[in-house]
């Protein structure tokens, strides 16, 4: 399993010749969207304690939600990042099952684990020092994205997205049988325009 991380091509040549099995990417991805689900309830714990005492008592409802559609959005995030490489592999001729390729691309979350702990101890940090404003809640996200760990752990999100990226890389080019460099292409054009408005929309936000 540490191929995955430290030698990635070796790693899905030797997989690409084993049966397709999605017990061990499901649990990849499962264990980043539980890290996710729980910083959401924080996230939602703290907003609502500054709500109105009668508005609070939904409290448990509103981190519920959070906290579902935090966890969804992972294995969601999953489904698209293949369809996504899977359709442009399409455009070099790729040859290989969508199953496959599904169950490739879910290793390339293990680096999300990664950042998802990193984020969620940050938010533990941060977040009991600020107070929410339900008259003023631009002023949270600004005092919260102006913070220098939320800066670093932002920072550090964005190099562990690029390590997925190298994972998925060598994921697509095994799945589909593509060249490196349309491997590199497939992986990196959707990557790259997603990292692009990530970065744009911290700045807007005041990092």
């Amino acid at each position: 399993m540490t191929n995955v991380l430290t030698n990635p091509d070796r790693f899905f040549a030797e997989l690409s010749a084993k049966d397709t099995k999605l017990m061990a990417p499901s649990v990849i991805v499962l264990v980043a969207a539980i890290v996710a689900a729980i910083s959401a309830v924080m996230m939602v714990n703290v907003m609502m304690s500054s709500l109105p005492e009668e508005v609070s008592e939904f409290a448990g409802i509103g981190a519920s939600i959070g906290a579902i559609v935090a966890f969804i959005m992972q294995f969601i995030m999953w489904l698209l990042y293949t369809g996504v490489f899977y359709v442009i592999s399409m455009f070099f001729s790729g040859e290989g099952s969508f199953k496959r390729c599904f169950e490739f691309i879910g290793y390339g979350f293990i680096p999300s684990i990664i950042a998802a702990i990193i984020g969620l101890g940050v938010m533990m940090t941060v977040l009991p020092t600020i107070e929410f404003s339900v008259e003023n809640p631009e002023l949270f996200s600004q005092t919260l994205m102006s913070n220098p760990l939320m800066q670093a752990s932002a920072v550090i999100g964005i190099f562990l997205m690029l390590w997925s990226a190298n994972i998925w890389i060598f994921a697509i080019k095994h799945a589909r049988n593509l060249s490196s460099r349309n491997a590199l292409i497939t992986v990196g054009v959707p990557v790259g325009l997603y990292l692009m408005y990530s970065i744009s929309m911290m700045y807007m936000m005041g990092m």
